[in-house]
């Protein structure tokens, strides 16, 4: 167990620790802050949208040569995004300002999961300060925070904002008070608004309702579908009715413009070249992606500093993106097994105590998860706080089977480690980021600085007026001004690229991405020679070049 036994009264004294453990996430946070973006395509089109929506643009794909093309990411985080982009609206000076939203998000995740876990799981007042402050200093989640814009931290916010006020409502209901119904309402709003962050909020929808239902609060429930409705229901329309046409699609390519329904049967979601699947494969897939969650993320969330000492994140992302998802059954880790023991055993104990909201949403989450063909660790990144508490809960089942009396001390060690993992850390990348040597700073930095040796090239090289073809389109119109299609499939594109006036091809990723060998039959107008081989294609005059 990890109940405590404690009057209330004990809250006063973690002020000092929590006072201490949250000036040292800001510290940690700002000294992360970087001048990244767009490295993973996804935080490119959120800032992107985001100056669409700032500029008066409307919430469309700007980069593209035909005006007017909606793009399919629901518009949730472009939306906060744009707030701020009015606030400061010059790019990329505003960059600063618009990871702040992360960075405060996770501040904010970390004090909401200290507040849960004391009011609503009672769990001890210093296992509950350590499993929000190892949140808070998770290290994929802070590299997310301050060394990209990707949604997965205000996600988080959101998640546990959702889960503490629908818990809020039901013990109103309980105790017949009226705001109840404010509270439901209330909760409606969040989980509607994580919803249009993230689609895999739907399970989140779902299980709400289910608990309500489950409580016997059928008003609350019905209240609360309502609102839903209400609020997400508009957006699905419009964006239906605005769906990019069959030749939108084709013009502009890559994963901005694909509905899920297609992007479900790619081995690679969104990867159009990745081939397509059958139903057959999928317990193939829902497999494979167990294995990773459990082989390899818990440990990755848990003691990410262990999880990279063990397995080279670039060899990886290179596989991935080369050959698509690999068979991870001879590609897992041992320590991630026991770790995903740990949070399994914490979760059935939590379950046979008392079913409250997370325990029904954590397993609708990890089911979208695994059937989703990506990698998982950025879906199951949100779920920390919840991890970490069944980790904690985990061991205390484990230590009970033992001797009871053991069963704090070994919490505390628990918590202590994991904290500490995750601190060193985050000062492990400090100190590689603020080293003297620049052979020596991280591959993150040194692969945005080459990206912009590149674009400064594209800038001075490259007429203004001409579209170009690439692997990351929003990255590259948001530095140059150029127009820009997603490079997939030039054989079936050619005569359009052509129409377009498309000369050249700007090849560039944050991981190695091997050129493609019909590549090779056109001269280089430039190459960096870097580690990820930079280059810029030149595939001769619309009207008289060579066939594809």
């Amino acid at each position: 167990m990890i109940a405590d036994p404690a009057p209330r009264r004990r809250v006063a004294s973690l002020r000092l620790p929590a006072i201490i453990g949250f000036t040292a996430a800001i510290v940690v946070y700002v000294l992360r802050l970087d001048s990244v973006v767009g490295l993973t395509i996804d935080d490119a089109w959120y800032v992107l949208l985001a100056r669409a929506l700032a500029q008066g643009q409307g919430y469309s794909i700007i980069n593209s040569p035909t005006p007017g093309i909606l793009p399919l990411y629901p518009p949730g985080f472009p939306l906060i995004l744009s707030v701020f982009y009015r606030l400061l609206p010059d790019f990329p000076e505003n960059l600063w300002l618009l990871k702040s939203i992360s960075i405060v998000s996770m501040l904010g995740a970390g004090w909401l999961t200290l507040f849960y876990l004391r009011r609503d799981r009672e769990v001890r007042p210093l296992i509950a300060l350590g499993i929000a402050l190892a949140t808070m200093f998770c290290p994929p989640l802070v590299f997310l925070a301050t060394g990209t814009v990707m949604s997965e931290c205000f996600f988080t916010l959101l998640l546990i904002a959702t889960v503490v006020v629908i818990e809020r409502s039901v013990v109103a209901a309980r105790q017949g008070v009226r705001s109840a119904m404010i509270w439901i309402s209330a909760g409606a709003v969040l989980a509607s608004y994580a919803w249009l962050t993230r689609s895999i909020a739907v399970a989140l929808i779902a299980a709400i309702f289910i608990y309500l239902i489950k409580e016997r609060l059928i008003r609350q429930a019905l209240l609360f579908a309502v609102l839903v409705t209400l609020l997400v229901g508009p957006w699905v329309l419009y964006s239906r009715s605005h769906a990019p046409t069959p030749e939108q699609q084709r013009e502009q390519g890559g994963h901005i413009i694909q509905p899920y329904t297609e992007q479900f049967w790619q081995r690679v979601a969104s990867d159009t070249a990745s081939g397509r699947i059958t139903p057959a494969e999928i317990p193939a897939r829902v497999w494979n992606n167990i294995l990773e969650i459990s082989g390899r993320d818990a440990l990755h969330i848990a003691a990410a500093p262990i999880f990279e000492n063990m397995r080279d994140a670039y060899e990886e992302a290179r596989k991935l993106f080369s050959q698509g998802p690999t068979d991870k059954t001879e590609d897992t880790l041992i320590i991630s097994f026991l770790l995903s023991l740990l949070m399994l055993a914490g979760f059935l104990s939590a379950v046979r105590e008392r079913v409250t909201l997370i325990e029904i949403a954590l397993p609708l989450l990890i089911a979208i998860t695994v059937l989703w063909p990506w990698e998982t660790l950025r879906f199951m990144l949100p779920l920390t706080p919840f991890l970490f508490f069944y980790l904690m809960r985990g061991l205390g089942a484990l230590t009970d089977l033992l001797k009871q009396a053991f069963t704090p001390a070994v919490q505390t060690i628990g918590v202590i480690l994991l904290l500490g993992v995750n601190l060193y850390g985050n000062l492990t990348y400090l100190s590689i980021k603020l080293s003297n040597s620049a052979i020596d700073r991280p591959q993150w930095l040194q692969s945005f600085d080459d990206t912009m040796t590149l674009f400064g090239w594209v800038e001075r090289t490259i007429p203004k007026d001409e579209t170009l073809v690439t692997l990351n389109p929003p990255l590259v119109y948001l530095y140059t001004g150029r127009k820009t299609v997603a490079w997939e499939k030039p054989g079936e594109k050619w005569e359009m690229w052509k129409r377009l006036g498309i000369r050249h091809v700007v090849w560039f990723s944050a991981y190695p991405v091997p050129a493609e060998p019909g590549q090779s039959k056109y001269p280089l107008a430039y190459r960096q020679g870097n580690l990820m081989d930079y280059r810029v294609v030149d595939l001769g005059p619309p009207d008289n070049r060579l066939p594809w």
